[in-house]
């Protein structure tokens, strides 16, 4: 079921009907209700799910021995995963997870709240890997290169439902090492 749902929502957005994703799975959406309470259980379920598979990746990459090229792998790991999995990356634009913790249904609010604690701790760590220290702006600048930076060069391209050109690989990994060796000054 979710992944007719990933299937629909890459083609057709946030405002996806139950209708749309039961013609996607092939089956009635009595079949949905039987699984999922509602339509926003069920996408969010979807949303959960995809940034848990997304996760796997970046935590693999801050792993890395060397902290400064997991930083950098953190960082190309978005791009890479987005194109590699376009559907996923589809489902992980739906929400914020801001807006679930305190307006998403009410039996996956726990998750929501804690789906980033992995990648929190893996990021301050990282930090202190790479500089010695997890000071706020450290920590601030290890965010900005690993996540927001990447993310930000790539939602056009997903929003747009256009495949992210193998280019993107460079620019994340361009800006990413500018971002982080503010850190070292």
């Amino acid at each position: 079921i979710l992944d007719a749902a990933a299937r629909a929502v890459a083609h057709r957005g946030r405002d996806v009907t139950l209708a749309q994703i039961a013609s996607e799975l092939g089956g009635p959406t009595g079949s949905l209700y039987h699984r999922f309470s509602s339509r926003d259980v069920l996408l969010v379920n979807l949303w959960i799910r995809s940034i848990r598979r997304f996760h796997q990746g970046f935590l693999a990459a801050a792993a890395g021995e060397d902290p400064a090229q997991a930083a950098i792998d953190c960082a190309v790991h978005i791009p890479v995963f987005c194109r590699q999995h376009p559907h996923d990356a589809a489902a992980m634009t739906l929400y914020r997870q801001h807006e679930l913790v305190t307006h998403g249904p009410e039996e996956l609010r726990d998750d929501v709240s804690r789906i980033n604690h992995p990648v929190i701790a893996a990021l301050k760590e990282l930090a202190v890997r790479r500089y010695g220290t997890s000071d706020e702006f450290h920590q601030t600048l290890m965010l900005t290169a690993c996540e927001e930076s990447p993310y930000g060069l790539v939602r056009p391209y997903i929003a747009s439902r256009q495949t992210i050109p193998d280019w993107m690989d460079d620019a994340v990994r361009a800006s990413s090492q500018a971002i982080l060796a503010l850190g070292d000054r």
